[in-house]
């Protein structure tokens, strides 16, 4: 068997673990070297992964802040011309 038809398990197995602790065993624990080249490949991955994530939150809440002051902005504009109606 070629190390590319164990990439499932090892995916599982790190997946398993969480990318903290898989990520503690990878640079210390032993594992043969093509696992360990895996294991580095499987973390830049799931870095890539976060950072989209983050950076999709980050543009979700600048959008609902921004809807948020509008909607501010808009209440008192209608306040303002009730009162002076």
């Amino acid at each position: 068997m070629c190390p590319s038809q164990f990439e499932d398990e090892w995916r599982a197995e790190f997946e398993m673990y969480g990318d903290s602790h898989a990520g503690k065993f990878i640079f210390s624990g032993p594992m043969p070297e093509e696992k360990r080249q895996f294991g580095f490949r499987w973390l830049a991955e799931r870095e890539r992964a976060r950072k989209a994530r983050e950076e999709t939150n980050i543009w979700y809440a600048r959008w609902t802040f921004y809807a948020a002051v509008a909607a501010v902005v808009i209440g008192i504009l209608g306040v303002a011309v009730t009162l002076f109606h």
